[in-house]
């Protein structure tokens, strides 16, 4: 699978950002670049899984959608 490259520049806005990020890289003996497609991987990730568990969970609200229950919004 052929690799495409891509730049960002983007100005973080926080300097403490910036120093946990260089920290993290020198702690972990990884390039800058590599926490941060390592940090955007992880975030997408849950990101992903969690939409998944809302469409499956929407399906499941969807069988319990019963008419009758109406009346209980009566009370």
């Amino acid at each position: 699978m052929k690799k495409l490259k891509a730049r960002i520049s983007t100005d973080l806005g926080d300097p403490v950002l910036i120093r946990l990020l260089k920290l993290e890289a020198q702690e972990s003996g990884e390039t800058i670049r590599e926490v941060l497609v390592k940090a955007l991987r992880s975030y997408f990730s849950h990101r992903l899984e969690t939409k998944a568990l809302m469409r499956a969970s929407e399906s499941v609200f969807e069988e319990w959608n019963d008419p009758r229950d109406s009346e209980y919004d009566k009370l």
